[in-house]
């Protein structure tokens, strides 16, 4: 188990965990992944067409439940630049 895993199985101290950080609160998982890891380069991530985001960290995408990389379609949270769409996102993922 890499060190990633190690700190992801921390979180499943409840049943529905998993649905809490991946049907609303994607963003705040995928901040905490990547403020955690940050000195190996995290990246935070973003699927348009799934709205959900993930953490890049040495080349494999996570969420709450695990590796995600080849779940979606990710793009670099930084790289997006639709500012209609960056406002529908900080509305209501963010500053739900």
């Amino acid at each position: 188990m890499n060190e990633v895993d190690n700190f992801l199985k921390r979180f499943h101290v409840s049943s529905n965990i998993d649905d809490t950080f991946t049907t609303g609160c994607c963003y705040w998982f995928a901040f905490v992944l990547y403020v955690r890891f940050l000195s190996k380069g995290s990246i935070l991530m973003y699927d348009e067409i799934a709205n959900h985001f993930g953490t890049k960290i040495d080349g494999i995408v996570y969420d709450i439940t695990g590796n995600v990389s080849d779940k979606y379609k990710w793009k670099d949270w930084n790289s997006i630049t639709d500012e209609a769409l960056l406002s529908r996102i900080r509305r209501d993922c963010i500053m739900f």
